[in-house]
């Protein structure tokens, strides 16, 4: 169990703030926080301490002038506070992608619940990510058991193991990114390795790999896929949670102005043909129709559950409410007011005191201390009457002087103790209006996800049957009429004759290293060489076009050939895991040759 550290004043905050924004850190940190006006988070940190283990930290932020420090020493759209709670992953990467480290919100004690389950996903998820998991075992804490799963609760998968005992299963420890019970069913027989302490039971290394699952999957079935990204001209599916296939417009719709953001969800099943198989699988969702009988879903374990459910709703994106760069603030400040709660009713000095009395611009706050009783002052033993008479009249004008300016200071005090009123209600009502408000954007963004399925359906529909590819003996043919193809489909008739694709040549090892390539179809393939033909490569900040160097040194000599041609680096794919990219060679005569397709790493002409 993690133990939970509180956080109480400003130099533990600023102290966390500095945890967080170091490098140090070599497991995830869990920050949950306390409304102001409470006691207690709406989180239910003991739940999140038993669950996360020894694979993550956990810090509980109390209300008070501390939550400012911490908020100003961190970036602006990182900090927590207010009674939200955040996961901050290993590395600094979430200062500059504020989703890797989605903030979590609740309102109030009901959605606690909701806001506990959040932080311990987000947080296993980081622990697998940064593969705690595995570095955590030790032979002392762990052991090879079985069992069969009982039921599927709080996305957990609870295991009857063979003996008597009990575990539990966590996504990460099945298949992250998936929901447990699309991986997992009562019923299931499942085997893995007890960890000891937390009765997690890790059953991994029992799932078959994504080439065995699909390897039922055959040209030309109906397959479900999840959407899982989508840009203008093409999307990202996934036929199985390890094996992500590019699908261009042309696959989806007919029409080349269609935008793929108004067809397609991330999140999304939609029903795919496949076009071709694997390693280089290619997909088609413009001749599927209505009628046609599509195949269930992949299992991801012997006996499991398909992992996609085509007739579940659309989901709703509402990952904008949760990773909002302000939140709402730690608590309200009125100008010259301390962070710290106001007393109902401040005690009133016996008499009047200096601390009263208005201070002078720039003078620090004195401590209140009683003041002890005025002695009598020494008196003449002849003092006059009028002289007596004179004193009492000065000190009664001093003493109704004090007391005007104690109620003129205790009116100041009662109005600013209304604006801190008025501010802390104010807050409670845009923190009402703001849930308000994302309720009805997770129905709004419910209701485009079913337009945009209903839209893509109705093309679907009215398009006409889609023309066979044509099939080329040779190699190289065929790889031209696919980028002529691509210049003909791209570039507008009116322009073609003032863009024209140039002749071009093809090296040695181009077209083996096309066949060799994974990750990436030939068809983009195509588009990007044509790119580079007509020049749109060049004013394309994504193709990233620059000449391949001799070393990684900013002063290198770019890769020549005694020709005198000199080679060239294009970007086929952005952030994306070992991005593939295009190699060409410039001939002094200006003609382009294509070199080879390589990934990241491969620096080679």
């Amino acid at each position: 169990m993690s133990a939970i550290k509180r956080v109480t004043n400003t130099s533990e905050a600023e102290a966390l703030a500095a945890l967080l924004n170091g490098d140090a850190r070599t497991k995830p940190t869990v920050v949950v926080t306390v409304a102001s006006g409470h006691t207690e988070p709406y989180a239910d940190v003991e739940r999140i301490a038993a669950e996360i283990g020894d694979l993550a930290d956990l810090y509980l932020v109390t209300t008070g002038g501390h939550t400012w420090a911490f908020s100003n020493k961190m970036t602006p759209g990182t900090q927590v506070y207010g009674g939200a709670g955040r996961v901050y992953p290993v590395g600094l990467g979430w200062n500059v992608d504020l989703k890797q480290a989605p903030l979590r919100f609740a309102w109030n004690k009901s959605e606690g619940k909701k806001l506990t389950g959040q932080l311990i996903d987000d947080a296993l998820d980081m622990a697998a990510a940064a593969g705690l998991f595995d570095s955590a075992r030790t032979a002392s804490t762990r052991e090879r058991r079985a069992g069969t799963v009982r039921s599927i609760m709080s996305e957990r998968a609870l295991v009857d193991l063979d003996g008597g005992d009990m575990a539990s299963i966590p996504p990460q420890l099945a298949q992250a990114g998936v929901p447990i019970e699309r991986v997992l069913a009562p019923g299931m027989h499942v085997d893995g390795v007890l960890e000891k302490k937390s009765r997690w039971l890790d059953i991994r290394e029992s799932r078959p790999t994504a080439e065995e699952a699909l390897k039922t999957y055959a040209v030309g079935d109906i397959v479900p896929a999840e959407v899982r990204s989508v840009l203008a001209g093409s999307a990202d599916l996934r036929l199985h949670p390890d094996v992500t296939v590019e699908v261009f417009r042309s696959d989806v719709t007919g029409d080349p102005d269609d935008d793929l953001q108004a067809l397609l969800t991330p999140g999304e099943v939609v029903l795919a043909r496949v076009v071709a198989a694997g390693p280089k699988w290619r997909l088609s969702l413009r001749d599927v129709r209505e009628h046609d009988t599509a195949r269930e879903a992949l299992a991801l374990y012997a006996g499991g559950p398909p992992w996609l459910d085509p007739d579940a709703p659309p989901p709703a994106v509402v990952e904008h409410v949760e990773t909002v760069t302000e939140a709402p603030a730690p608590a309200a400040r009125a100008p010259e007011v301390s962070a710290e709660p106001v007393p109902e009713a401040p005690p009133k000095p016996a008499i009047p005191t200096p601390a009263m009395m208005p201070r002078r611009k720039g003078e620090p706050v004195r401590a209140v201390r009683p003041a002890p009783a005025p002695e009598p002052a020494p008196t003449p033993a002849r003092e006059s009457a009028p002289a007596k008479k004179a004193a009492v009249q000065s000190m009664s004008l001093q003493v109704t002087a004090i007391k005007a300016e104690k109620a003129h200071l205790e009116a100041e005090l009662a109005e600013l103790r209304d604006q801190v009123s008025g501010l802390r209600n104010e807050r409670v009502q845009f923190a009402k209006d703001l849930a308000r408000a994302a309720r009805q954007l997770e129905t709004r963004d419910a209701e485009l996800a079913r337009m945009r399925s209903q839209l893509r359906r109705a093309k679907q529909r009215t398009a006409p049957p889609e023309v066979a590819l044509p099939v080329f003996a040779d190699r190289e043919r065929g790889f031209r009429h696919l980028v002529e193809a691509a210049w003909a489909r791209r570039i507008p008739v009116g322009e073609q004759p003032t863009r024209p694709l140039p002749d071009y040549a093809i090296g040695d090892k181009f077209l083996d290293s096309v066949d060799a390539l994974e990750g990436i179809t030939v068809d983009k393939i195509a588009d990007v060489v044509m790119e580079v033909l007509t020049g749109l490569a060049e004013q394309s900040t994504g193709r990233e076009l620059h000449q391949l160097r001799t070393s990684a040194g900013g002063n290198a000599a770019p890769q020549s050939r005694p020709d005198g041609a000199v080679c060239y680096r294009v970007s086929m794919q952005i952030h994306t895991p070992s991005a593939r990219r295009l190699h060409f060679w410039k001939c002094p005569d200006g003609t382009i040759e294509l070199s080879r397709v390589v990934v990241h790493d491969d620096m080679e002409p």
